[in-house]
C-alpha cells in the first residue's frame, strides 16, 4: 500500500507520517517547494514530493501509484480570506487531480471546530449538530475553512463513489505545541482560569497520528466519522498545573466558574462590543462556548470502529511533550502491538 500525505511537514503530519512508516507503509509525503526536509529526520523510505496546493502543477505527479490519500493540509495563520483561499481552494484542486486519478480511497482530517458547541447539550459526539450558516461566520477564519473543506470533500466522494473517512481530532497537542486555548486567557505571566474543572477534549499528537494511521490502512474505518480524543480529558486546572509545571512557567492562575464568565462574555457581547467590528475571540459568545464550554467527551465510536486505545497515557504524553528530548531510547517506549519492528527507529527519528 502506498499512501500520500498533504501537509506532511506539519506538526500531526510529521508524525503520521512516522506512524504509517511504523505500520510498514509506503510513504509519499507532499510539501511545498521551498520546505527543506533534512531536518524532519525521516528515513529514506519516504518518497517526497513537492507541490503547493495555490497550483495544479505536480499535483498529478503526487498520486501516482497511490492508494490512499490523508490529507491534513490546512492553512491556519494569516488572515480569514487566506485561510479560506489555502484551505478550501487548495482541496478542490487536489481533489480535482485525484478525479483523474486510480486513487479512491480518502482520509481527511477536519475538526472539533466544525461542531455547534452553543447548541450542544452534555455530551459532544459525532452526532452533535455542526455549525450551520450563517451563524458559522461567527466562529472566524479556521472554522469558516474547515467546515466548508469538510463539505467541499463530502460532495467530491459522494458524487464520485470514493471511500471517504472523516476524522475530527479534538486539540492537539505535544511538544512545543503544550498551551492549548482551552487554558482561558493568559494575561502576561498569569492565567484567567475560565470553568476550571472542566475537561479538555484533548488527543496527544503521536496518538492522533495512530489514529490516521490506522484508518488509512484498515478497511473499517470506511465510509465513518470519527472523532479523535485519547480520553474523557483532563481538566483545565489539573493540566495547566502540568503544562506550567513542565515549562517551568510562572505566574498566578485566577479560577472564574463558567456561567460566571459565560455571563459576562454575553453581556458585554450585547453592550459594551455590540457595534464593534474587531472582537477577541473569548469575548464573542460562539468562540467563547467553542474553547471553554463545559461538555463531556468520549472516543467510544472510535475504541468500538477500530479498536483503537491509544498508544500512550497522558503520563508518557507529558514526558513525551515536556520531558528531555535525547533520554528516551528505542528499548524504554512501549510499543503498540499492531506496530511494525520498524517503529522504534520511525520514533526515534520523530522525537
Amino acid at each position: 500500500m502506498r499512501v500520500l500525505v498533504t501537509g506532511a511537514n506539519g506538526f500531526l503530519g510529521r508524525h503520521v507520517v512516522a506512524a504509517l512508516l511504523a505500520r510498514g507503509v509506503e510513504v509519499r509525503a507532499m510539501v511545498r517547494p521551498a520546505t527543506r526536509v533534512d531536518t524532519l529526520g525521516w528515513s529514506p523510505a519516504v518518497d517526497i514530493v513537492r507541490a503547493d496546493l495555490r497550483s495544479s502543477r505536480d499535483l498529478a505527479e503526487a498520486f501516482r501509484d497511490v492508494d490512499v490519500l490523508v490529507h491534513l493540509a490546512a492553512v491556519v495563520s494569516g488572515g480569514e480570506d487566506a485561510q479560506f483561499a489555502g484551505t478550501v481552494g487548495g482541496t478542490e484542486r487536489l481533489l480535482d487531480v485525484m478525479a483523474a486519478t486510480a486513487c479512491r480511497r480518502l482520509v481527511l482530517c477536519s475538526s472539533f471546530s466544525v461542531y455547534d458547541y452553543t447548541s450542544t447539550r452534555n455530551v459532544l459526539d459525532e452526532s452533535s449538530p455542526l455549525q450551520q450558516t450563517p451563524e458559522v461566520y461567527s466562529r472566524g477564519g479556521y472554522t469558516v475553512a474547515k467546515w466548508w473543506q469538510e463539505r467541499v470533500t463530502r460532495r467530491y466522494a459522494d458524487q464520485l463513489g470514493w471511500e471517504l473517512t472523516v476524522l475530527r481530532p479534538g486539540f492537539i497537542w505535544g511538544r512545543d505545541h503544550g498551551y492549548l486555548a482551552a487554558l482561558g486567557q493568559q494575561i502576561g505571566r498569569h492565567h484567567v482560569v475560565i470553568g476550571p474543572l472542566t475537561r479538555i477534549p484533548m488527543t496527544h499528537v503521536e496518538n492522533c497520528a495512530d489514529v490516521f494511521a490506522l484508518a488509512a490502512t484498515d478497511a473499517r474505518a470506511i465510509g465513518q466519522t470519527l472523532n479523535i480524543v485519547d480520553g474523557p480529558g483532563e481538566q483545565v486546572w489539573s493540566y495547566l498545573t502540568d503544562y506550567m509545571r513542565g515549562t517551568g512557567a510562572r505566574g498566578l492562575r485566577l479560577p472564574i466558574p463558567y456561567l460566571l464568565g459565560s455571563a459576562a462574555v454575553r453581556l458585554a457581547f450585547a453592550t459594551v462590543f455590540r457595534r464593534a467590528t474587531k472582537v477577541p475571540a473569548i469575548l464573542t459568545p460562539t468562540k467563547f462556548d467553542a474553547m471553554l464550554k463545559p461538555l463531556r467527551f468520549d472516543n467510544s465510536k472510535l475504541r468500538q470502529t477500530l479498536g483503537w486505545t491509544p498508544p500512550l497515557d497522558y503520563q508518557q504524553c507529558l514526558a513525551r511533550t515536556y520531558g528531555p528530548v535525547s533520554t528516551a531510547t528505542a528499548t524504554e517506549i512501549e510499543m503498540p502491538a499492531s506496530w511494525s519492528p520498524d517503529a522504534a527507529a520511525a520514533l526515534r527519528a520523530r522525537r
